[in-house]
C-alpha cells in the first residue's frame, strides 16, 4: 500500500514541476495568414509615444510614424502604420507598401466617423462594437494605371478627439502581369490578419 502513496505522490510532484516550467511561456494566439487555422505567433506590443493607445501585430511587421496626404495638404493625418512584411508580399500582386495604420485626430471628437478620414465617393458600411467602443465603418477603392487600391477605416471617439484604424491594400490587376509570373494575393486572409490586429488596440 505504501508503494502506491508513494507513486501518487511522485505523480503529483512532477505534475507541478511541469506546470512550473511551462506557465508563462504561451504565446498568444492569432491565425495564420494562409489558413486562416488558430497558431501560435509572437506578437510584438506597440505603445504610442503620446500614450494613446497599445496594439499589437504579428513579427515581420514593420512600424514607423508616417503622414497620410490623399486628402490634399490641408487635411494631413499623422500616424503610425505597420506595413505587411516581404513573408506575405513576395511572389505575389500586393504591393510592399500595403499596411494597416492607427492614426488619432484631435479636435473631431463632435464629427468622429470613419469617413472623415477617406476621400469623397467613400461607402459607409456601418457601425462594429469592440469592448467598450463603437467604431464607425468606411471603405474606398480606387484604381489607376493597372493598380488598385483599397482602404478601410474603422473610426471612434476618444477624450478629445477621434482615433481611427485604416486598412491601406494596394495591389496590382493580376491580368497585367505575365500568366504565372506572380500569384493573386489572398485578400481574405490578409483581411483576417488584419481584423485581429485591429481588435488588439486598447485605447488609453
Amino acid at each position: 500500500m505504501k508503494w502506491i502513496v508513494g507513486i501518487l505522490i511522485a505523480i503529483v510532484v512532477a505534475l507541478g514541476v511541469w506546470l512550473s516550467l511551462t506557465v508563462g511561456r504561451i504565446e498568444p494566439v492569432v491565425r495564420d495568414t494562409t489558413s486562416g487555422t488558430p497558431t501560435t505567433t509572437p506578437l510584438v506590443v506597440y505603445t504610442d509615444t503620446a500614450g494613446k493607445y497599445r496594439i499589437s501585430y504579428p513579427e515581420g511587421y514593420t512600424a514607423e510614424q508616417y503622414v497620410y496626404q490623399a486628402l490634399g495638404p490641408e487635411r494631413t493625418i499623422n500616424g503610425t502604420r505597420f506595413i505587411v512584411p516581404p513573408s506575405i508580399t513576395s511572389g505575389t500582386n500586393l504591393s510592399q507598401d500595403s499596411y494597416i495604420s492607427v492614426e488619432p485626430l484631435a479636435g473631431a471628437i463632435n464629427s468622429c466617423s470613419a469617413g472623415i478620414y477617406l476621400g469623397e465617393g467613400f461607402s459607409h458600411e456601418g457601425f462594429v462594437d469592440v469592448g467598450a467602443h463603437r467604431y464607425s465603418v468606411a471603405s474606398s477603392m480606387e484604381a489607376a494605371a493597372g493598380n488598385r487600391y483599397e482602404e478601410r477605416v474603422y473610426a471612434t471617439p476618444t477624450d478629445g478627439g477621434c482615433i481611427a484604424v485604416r486598412y491601406f491594400i494596394h495591389y496590382g490587376a493580376i491580368e497585367n502581369y505575365p500568366k504565372g509570373a506572380v500569384n493573386n494575393f489572398d485578400r481574405q486572409a490578409l483581411l483576417r490578419q488584419f481584423d485581429i490586429i485591429r481588435e488588439s488596440l486598447e485605447i488609453l
